[in-house]
């Protein structure tokens, strides 16, 4: 029989793990059991996921997010939404990090639409780091099943450094201009909820179905910046009005 997940609400915490170490400590040692040993198999936290993209620590940042021309008129807004809620996510998890307004990095997108280099909003904001999105598949209901909720997302990521370069012993050769290099890029894809579609009758909205899946499509991209509990890819399939 399948043992069942725990919520992240319902493992240990920090606080619990100690109790149960003091607890083994302080008890009688039994024969062949050592409480240090104990306090190991007790242990309930997880290894971390490593972000796979270079820390972002320290950087200032550029958020330029682009749709693609075959999503639904209804959602070209995406962009902006994604930009600001993967930037609020940035902030909190990543020490000394610099964001740019990303509604500044959309208003410079929208003067200069025949832009084509990413890096070219790194060096109009002065950033080192431009975190271009293009987003290529958003969709809250599948078209063949207007009767059901069903989020589907496809985005590529590519991040872009802006630095001068460096001399053979890699100190930064200030007096040349700044360069361009892509130091990551990926793919990531979403599909909410994994368990399967929801019915429309379900009396959930379209706005609140529509949040929910936002929410974890740029979880999902704060990923690829910061570490994550592997319990994390489970999805929160409550809704509130």
């Amino acid at each position: 029989m399948t043992r069942p997940l725990l919520s992240r609400e319902d493992r240990p915490s920090r606080r619990h793990f100690v109790a149960l170490m003091l607890s083994a400590a302080s008890a009688p040692t039994l024969a062949g059991c050592d409480p240090r040993q104990a306090a190991y198999f007790l242990q309930p936290f997880e290894a971390k996921i490593p972000a796979p993209c270079p820390s972002l620590k320290g950087k200032r940042v550029v958020i330029l997010t682009s749709v693609g021309g075959g999503l639904p008129s209804d959602q070209l807004s995406v962009d902006r939404e994604i930009s600001r809620r993967l930037a609020a996510i940035l902030r909190d998890k990543i020490k000394k990090i610099d964001i740019v307004n990303p509604d500044e990095v959309q208003t410079w997108a929208q003067a200069k639409p025949t832009w084509t280099d990413p890096a070219d909003a790194a060096r109009a904001f002065e950033a080192d780091i431009v975190i271009f999105l293009e987003v290529r598949e958003f969709q809250v209901q599948n078209p063949s099943s207007p009767g059901l909720y069903e989020g589907r997302s496809n985005i590529h990521i590519q991040v872009t450094e802006l630095a001068h370069p460096t001399d053979s012993r890699g100190k930064p050769m200030t007096d040349r201009p700044k360069q361009a290099q892509v130091i990551h890029e990926s793919d990531r894809s979403t599909v909410f909820p994994i368990t399967g579609h929801i019915p429309v009758e379900a009396g959930i909205s379209p706005a609140v179905f529509r949040n929910r899946f936002l929410e974890i499509v740029t979880a999902e991209l704060s990923w690829e910046f910061v570490e994550h509990a592997r319990g994390d890819d489970i999805q929160n399939t409550r809704f509130r009005e």
